[in-house]
């Protein structure tokens, strides 16, 4: 019973910082479209423009951010970087990896379903077992789907794409 307090503040902590910012308000994308441009050639690839230019140089630069996955980068960043990490790979036994994750590789629409809706409970990623909780976020159809876009061809995952009618669709219960 003593540990009740100490335990109700920490889990607020982590609520406040996951959440980013209060729950009324939504990301300002500037372009609606991002999610459903055609996808192009993995951020990951080498650029050949790094040929000639010393092995030190290439690594402290950041991969460039193909121009159809900015807007989910920037919600990304805003978002969730706060406890699934700059690289993806989550923080702790409670905050799993995005990175590689086979919690969604097999169905897009289970990242949807945890960004608009939320985790509650224990989850399996990649063979672990996580028990956390993963706030719901009050984003726009457009922006869910650009952030889920992004996450889908980032982190080392296969890629693919997240439309903004998929996720009208799933929030209508089309899917």
């Amino acid at each position: 019973m003593k540990y009740t307090l100490p335990a109700a503040v920490l889990l607020g902590l982590l609520l406040a910082a996951c959440n980013g910012q209060e729950q009324g308000q939504t990301e300002q994308s500037g372009n609606s479209s991002a999610a459903s441009a055609p996808l192009q050639a993995s951020a990951e690839r080498p650029s050949e423009n790094h040929a000639n230019v010393p092995a030190s140089d290439t690594k402290a630069a950041a991969p460039e951010v193909p121009e159809h996955l900015k807007a989910g980068k920037a919600i990304y960043d805003k978002r969730c970087k706060a406890c699934h990490g700059e690289d993806g790979n989550g923080s702790n036994a409670a905050l799993p990896p995005l990175g590689k994750s086979d919690y969604f590789a097999q169905d897009k629409m289970q990242l949807v379903a945890s960004i608009a809706k939320g985790i509650r409970g224990k989850i399996t990623v990649n063979g672990k077992e996580y028990d956390g909780i993963m706030p719901s976020f009050p984003l726009k159809d457009e922006e869910i789907a650009a952030v889920s876009t992004y996450v889908l061809n980032s982190f080392g995952n296969a890629g693919g794409e997240v439309t903004a009618q998929e996720v009208a669709d799933y929030r209508a219960g089309k899917q």
